[in-house]
């Protein structure tokens, strides 16, 4: 379990570790709700960005979580 503090704000922290583990980048929305008196963060699935390279079509999309944590579980 990771500690962590709510500012004067309202505003709290999220640790890079556990940023990097579920692929949440700066500026990211996330939903919020409440479930058995537990605040259950989210990252929200981005739509993605489709661009034409050459005769290909690229889409790129932001990660939600990473290898690590896929091959380790």
């Amino acid at each position: 379990m990771t500690a962590i503090t709510i500012d004067t704000t309202g505003r709290l922290e999220i640790p890079l570790e556990i940023r990097q583990q579920l692929g949440i980048t700066i500026a990211q929305s996330l939903s919020l709700e409440v479930v058995n008196g537990c605040i259950v963060l989210q990252p929200l699935r981005q739509e993605p960005q489709i661009r034409r390279q050459g005769t290909a079509l690229v889409v790129e999309t932001s990660p939600l979580g990473n290898l690590d944590s896929f091959y380790s579980s």
